[in-house]
């Protein structure tokens, strides 16, 4: 059996090692295609003199190496690999590569998400430029750029064929782009297709510095230099010149001062060179040719101009024209205003006025912005309901909610705060619809000493080894002994510590001179013997920190109560009582301690050992203040005063109803204000209301003016009203009858004649049934009694002399409430 199992796991690892030998030749033979440094050098070393743009020269150089090296480049949307044999597309702006299919189904996803306007309950069709973005530097691009083919970097080649010995998605073509958008620069780039910017022009031209004095030849993508030397421009003052080295764009302001003229020139100032006009604050005050009036402006240069008060005037609705001539001046006319108001159509009814028209007052038929609601309102008044939108925001998860939303939801103001692929961060764009953007952000993969990095797509870091380093280790030791081990970065634990300890002992304070034994390898054996060979198991290690040896040095040791002093090993050192008593003065400052020797203060070491002196049990003899019938509050014999009564009283306080509580030290001395409960006074004034006084020992003030209202009726009881109760209390208000009162009082009489009337009928009908039964009964006849009918009063009255009572009583009621919601 056991040849068995060695033959089939040899086999095994055959199987497993031809298996990696695989992988490995095809990732070489695909992604990991070696490359020298000097060829980029070579390439780019005739950039590397004369100046120009280096920023613009290095990111090129970056994405070159990149390029030709054989790390994988990261697909933003799909996070996946791109290699030479996948159709990509890269961005103008910020040269990322995409595989096509992935950006196609984003732009299409970005522009079907962005023509979709209908989300309210009112659609608005708005026109609207649907635009897609990159996904990584958000670059905007229109519908028609949306990528169809496969084209190299240079754009002149569809699906361009893989070449061995060209950069991957490249024509192998001289590139010919313009190297710069402007007029500045005419040149094209000479270089083959490549990804990335184009490096700056390499091309040589005659320019000057800054300020002109200086002419030479320097790159064409350099543009101006500074000469070194001062400027010397005038500068707008006239008279300084820029003291500053050549340099670009204005001049700064001048720095001196000099004696400087208003604008009316009447007076003259020192001021800074860099404020030459400036008024004083003199009217001009000068005559106009008219002879009756002045110019009422502010210090100003130049003439003073015409009389704007003559020549030809208008009034001002502009019917009336006429020449004016100083000192007459032109009135308002008769007629209508007739403007048109700037906000509607409509004129302006008024008579013709100064000034700007009133707001127009014409009642139209008005829609609010929802058009949910019409209402007539003036022309000049906007119309906006309380209507909310209960249409759907942009996003497709949030509703509007706003008031007369006239169908163009506002975006959502939410974040969307989904987690991205990466797995780390989440998406801090505005709520949208859809997948989110691709993870911006970058990690960096560093070594152990964080020196040496390579930067990737933030979420790649998985799949990527982490970069060698040359540099010394930078990770110190836990014990402390860095300076005497030296090596190189690596990754994993350092190697260990062969130092000497030079630890000091926290109990006595000396040092160990023994190896450096902290984060030691301790071999554990097996102790048990094995019944059988499957038994045995093989020695572990454990790196563990060992304690220091005993340490043996003699110490001064003294007894518990400090009485002696001997001398003992360290490892072993221990304080013991000497036997005599302690002799300590207590607390009380009367008695001394009589225990055995023991400790003063606490100690950890002798956690049982007593360290405090047995207090005074005699009880204290000091006299209580004054009005104070209680114990002293420590009770036993103490040093000093005795500290005040702090027992709680309980005392009403002025009104009777709330219980308050003081310390009997303070019950002596408490004052009028410590005696108020703060809440108001129970107690009723002579109107039956609440007195409104907080709290107070006196009765309460009968001048105290109530103004709780109170209802007042009229004499018969018909009419009430509200009023203060002082002004009730001084007759001051009264309640007179009024017609209603009286037309009341004449329905109610004759309501009442008309139902005595009515059973006054009814008991005559009574009578004269009751005489007929008895004379039928006096007369012996066995007639067949013939019940008569009864005549049934018909009530022949209108529905308004019927309930002409009721009606009275709901119009009252509806005045009434009227006038409550109106005046009250």
């Amino acid at each position: 059996m056991a040849r068995r199992y060695r033959d089939a796991a040899a086999k095994l690892q055959q199987n497993v090692q031809k298996h990696l030998q695989e992988m490995q030749d095809n990732l070489s033979s695909e992604d990991e295609e070696p490359f020298e440094l000097s060829v980029l050098d070579g390439v780019f070393q005739s950039y590397s003199r004369g100046g120009g743009d280096t920023k613009l020269l290095n990111r090129t150089k970056n994405l070159l190496e990149e390029a030709i090296s054989g790390r994988n480049i990261t697909c933003l949307i799909c996070i996946g690999s791109i290699k030479r044999v996948h159709a990509i597309w890269n961005c103008d702006n910020c040269y990322s590569y995409f595989h096509l299919s992935c950006i196609q189904k984003w732009a299409n996803d970005c522009v079907s998400l962005k023509s979709d306007d209908n989300h309210g309950p009112i659609t608005v069709f708005v026109p609207k430029k649907v635009e897609w973005c990159c996904p990584k530097c958000r670059q905007a691009y229109t519908k028609e750029q949306i990528p169809h083919k496969y084209r190299c970097f240079c754009s002149k080649t569809d699906n361009p064929p893989i070449h061995p010995w060209l950069i991957p998605h490249s024509c192998g073509e001289v590139c010919g782009k313009r190297l710069s958008s402007g007029n500045n620069c005419k040149h094209k780039c000479l270089l083959l297709c490549h990804p990335g910017p184009c490096p700056p022009c390499p091309q040589m031209v005659s320019d000057s510095c800054y300020c002109q004095k200086e002419h030479k030849k320097v790159r064409c993508s350099a543009g101006k230099w500074s000469c070194g030397s001062q400027c010397k421009k005038t500068l707008p003052c006239k008279s300084h010149k820029c003291e500053n080295i050549c340099h670009d764009g204005d001049c700064p302001p001048c720095s001196y001062t000099s004696i400087q003229a208003c604008q009316c020139g009447s007076e003259k100032i020192k001021r800074p060179c860099n404020d030459l006009e400036w008024q004083c604050i003199k009217i001009c005050n000068k005559p106009f040719s008219c002879g009756y009036h002045k110019c009422d402006r502010v210090c100003h240069s130049g003439s003073c101009g015409s009389c704007p008060n003559s020549g030809l005037k208008a009034c001002p609705c502009g019917a009336n024209q006429q020449f004016v001539q100083c000192p007459d001046v032109l009135e308002t006319c008769l007629g209508t205003c007739g403007k048109k108001h700037n906000d509607c159509e409509h004129n302006c009814p008024e008579k013709c006025h100064k000034g700007p028209c009133p707001p127009c007052l014409v009642m139209i038929e008005k829609t609010c912005q929802c058009s949910a609601h019409i209402r007539s309102l003036p022309c000049s008044k906007e119309f906006k309901c309380d209507t909310k939108c209960r249409g759907t925001r942009p996003c497709g998860k949030h509703g509007c909610g706003r008031k007369c939303c006239n169908g163009n939801c506002p975006p959502c103001e939410k974040l969307c705060d989904k987690p991205l692929q990466c797995g780390r961060h989440k998406c801090t764009s505005v709520c949208h619809r859809g997948p989110c953007y691709p993870c911006p952000r970058e990690s960096k993969i560093t070594c152990r000493c964080k020196e040496t990095y390579i930067t990737v797509p933030c979420g790649r870091e998985k799949n990527i080894k982490p970069p060698k380093c040359n540099l010394h280790c930078k990770i110190k030791y836990k014990c402390g002994h860095s300076d005497d081990n030296h090596h190189l970065c690596h990754f994993g634990d350092c190697p260990p510590c062969k130092a000497i300890c030079f630890k000091t002992y926290e109990k006595c304070g000396h040092q160990c001179k023994a190896v450096c034994h902290k984060f030691v390898t301790v071999v554990f054996k097996q102790v048990e013997k094995p019944a059988t060979p499957w038994e045995i198991q093989p020695p572990k290690s454990k790196i563990m920190t060992l304690e220091c040896p005993p340490c043996e040095e003699p110490v001064a040791i003294a007894c518990f109560g400090e009485h002696e002093v001997t001398n003992q090993p360290c490892h072993s050192a221990s304080r013991k009582p000497c036997g005599r008593e302690c002799g300590r003065l207590l607390k009380c400052l009367n008695h001394s301690c009589s225990q055995m020797c023991h400790l003063y203060s606490y100690n950890s070491d002798y956690p049982n050992v007593p360290y405090s002196c047995k207090p005074c049990d005699k009880e204290c003899l000091v006299d209580r203040p004054e009005k104070c019938t209680h114990k002293c509050a420590i009770g036993h014999c103490h040093p000093g005063p005795c500290p005040p009564c702090d027992i709680m009283e309980r005392i009403r306080c002025h009104c009777g109803v709330t219980d308050l509580y003081f310390r009997c030290k303070k019950l002596s001395t408490c004052t009028e204000d410590m005696l108020c409960c703060g809440q108001q006074s129970p107690k009723m004034l002579q109107c039956g209301h609440r007195c409104k006084k907080i709290c107070h020992s006196n009765k309460c003030s009968e001048n105290q003016i109530c103004l709780k209202k109170t209802k007042v009726h009229c004499a018969c009881g018909n009419l009430k009203k509200e009023a203060p109760c002082n002004a009730v209390k001084e007759k001051e208000v009264k309640v007179v009858c009024d017609k209603s009162c009286e037309e009341k009082q004449a329905a109610a009489k004759k309501e009442k004649e008309r139902e005595e009337k009515r059973l006054k009928e009814l008991e005559e009908e009574r009578n004269r049934k009751e005489l007929a039964e008895y004379e039928w009964k006096l007369s012996g006849k066995k007639k067949k009694y013939k019940e008569k009918k009864i005549v049934i009063n018909k009530d022949e009255r209108n529905w308004l002399q019927k309930y002409w009572i009721i009606i009275l009583s709901v119009i009252f009621l509806v005045i009434s409430f009227l006038y409550y919601i109106l005046y009250v």
